[in-house]
């Protein structure tokens, strides 16, 4: 029994049509489809739950004296959004829909029904099983780039098959992204069943991740050159990265590029508590500590070594960095001066790093002018400093230990905190002192 009839019988008059004719509405939404053919405007999130009841009204009234057509699409993306698709109360509203796609003469109503498929759906769900049923009976009345898109990936509307039809794209493709994007997917980072490929895809290519060419690949589909990185359903795809150096050794060129780009896309996790950190599995986030504790060593002692000139730094950054080697050192942060700060800046925008005031914290005492690199080993935090700066070493729970991670640090104030200093006017001397400590 058509939708129709059924309100009939309720003793409400039936529309002539499936929608009211709106020609000048038609037009407009055709020359917006025409250029973003996939554009059904997604509702405000605070909107869509008084955009659902409103249209659940008038069906149950039949009421639909002025009503845009890109305004009732508006209202199947609410409905069958993830809050709504399973709500027995909008159950009414779906079921019109749905019958509607199955009888409209609008074809911009028919096409952009498509997307509100493409855009809530969900395998195995019931809502997207009737959606595609529908929309599968009007396959030719969409509009010529949807057809165009359903001629290539008949799939589509069969969703036990859909998303493969498009893995099946991405996983050949040198640019995944710009692959999707060229078959008539003019949203790859869309929710709904693009989510769902993206899950595909990633399962996909895991076990070749240690590759530089898929890895590649991975990095242009997750943060393609024109459009912001993907944040929903990043984490698998970072952790996909990061898995295989759980058991492999890992070069250092290779090292400091993937950890450069997760940072500089995802943020940092030591500063970086939200986003796909949260809940990031512990053990993989460990992998790419360690990466950065190395990454920022070097960093910094480059930078020292750079920008001071002291016959007693060589011997203490030889030190330092066979410390970590052996696996010492945990943790590391580094707070620079000023005139060091400018340094780093200009070296790490010349090797294209973005969001470099982030990536290291500042050292504000004695103008600017000693850098400070704090350091957690075992439950001792360190902090070594250049020109004639001491070693201070703190034990972990006191409450006057810097902290690793932080904007600023004053290194005088260090010094004052600290129980347990050593200069080093004698290397050797020195390097025994710290042994002692740690």
């Amino acid at each position: 029994m058509r939708i129709s009839e059924t309100f009939n019988r309720q003793g409400l008059a039936p529309l002539e049509r499936g929608l009211p004719s709106l020609r000048e509405v038609e037009k407009a939404i055709g020359r917006v489809l025409h250029q973003w053919p996939d554009a059904v405007a997604a509702p405000a999130d605070n909107d869509r739950e008084r955009l659902a009841l409103q249209f659940l009204h008038r069906v149950t009234t039949w009421d639909w004296d002025g009503v845009p057509v890109s305004r009732l699409l508006q209202a199947a993306v609410a409905v069958f959004d993830d809050r709504r698709a399973d709500r027995e109360d909008l159950a009414p509203l779906r079921k019109f829909l749905i019958a509607e796609v199955e009888k409209s003469s609008i074809s911009s109503f028919i096409s952009g029904m498509f997307w509100v498929y493409i855009g809530s759906f969900v395998p195995d769900a019931l809502h997207t099983e009737q959606l595609a049923i529908s929309l599968s009976t009007r396959v030719g009345a969409f509009g010529e780039r949807t057809d165009a898109l359903l001629n290539r990936f008949p799939d589509l509307l069969i969703p036990r098959r859909a998303p493969r039809a498009l893995t099946k794209v991405m996983d050949t493709a040198a640019d995944p992204y710009l692959a999707v994007h060229e078959a008539g997917i003019h949203s790859p980072h869309a929710p709904g069943l693009m989510s769902t490929v993206h899950l595909a895809f990633i399962n996909q290519i895991a076990g070749r991740l240690n590759k530089d060419e898929e890895q590649e690949r991975l990095f242009l589909w997750l943060a393609p050159k024109t459009r912001e990185a993907l944040q929903v359903g990043a984490e698998r795809a970072i952790a996909a990265l990061l898995l295989p150096w759980t058991t492999q050794t890992i070069s250092s060129d290779r090292q400091s590029r993937l950890s450069e780009w997760i940072v500089a896309n995802y943020g940092d996790p030591r500063t970086q508590r939200g986003g796909i950190w949260a809940g990031f599995d512990p053990r993989l986030k460990d992998v790419l500590l360690g990466w950065l504790t190395k990454e920022d060593m070097n960093f910094f002692c480059d930078v020292v070594s750079a920008t001071q000139d002291s016959h007693m730094w060589p011997p203490r950054r030889k030190f330092w960095m066979r410390l970590h080697e052996r696996g010492y050192i945990d943790q590391a942060w580094v707070a620079f001066g000023s005139d060091a700060k400018a340094y780093a800046k200009a070296n790490l925008m010349r090797d294209g790093a973005i969001k470099v005031n982030s990536r290291f914290g500042s050292q504000k005492d004695r103008n600017g002018s000693t850098s400070l690199l704090i350091m957690r080993i075992g439950r001792k935090i360190v902090v070594d400093g250049c020109h004639s700066y001491k070693t201070h070493v703190f034990d972990i729970d006191d409450p006057k230990a810097p902290r690793l991670y932080q904007s600023t640090y004053y290194c005088d104030d260090i010094m004052r905190a600290s129980r347990a200093s050593q200069s080093h006017l004698s290397i050797p001397a020195w390097e025994s002192w710290v042994h002692r400590h740690i």
